[in-house]
């Protein structure tokens, strides 16, 4: 999927930061990512609701590197 290029404000020269919620990964892309974590890790039983945690982390982190690139 291409990436639309930001507009700059001719005045300022000022990129627009992108809003928080654009950055936020989708559920199920934090589901299937939380599942591979909890496979890697064994099936622990009681860590759901740290390898969702972690996931999501993980998705916002490489969603925002990808937007400042």
């Amino acid at each position: 999927m291409a990436r639309k290029a930001k507009e700059v404000d001719e005045s300022t020269g000022a990129v627009p930061e992108t809003p928080a919620f654009e950055l936020d990964p989708d559920h199920d892309s934090i589901a299937a990512l939380a599942h591979q974590l909890w496979m890697a890790r064994g099936c622990p039983v009681g860590s759901d609701l740290d390898d969702w945690y972690l996931a999501e982390s993980m998705l916002k982190s490489q969603k925002a590197g990808a937007v400042k690139e």
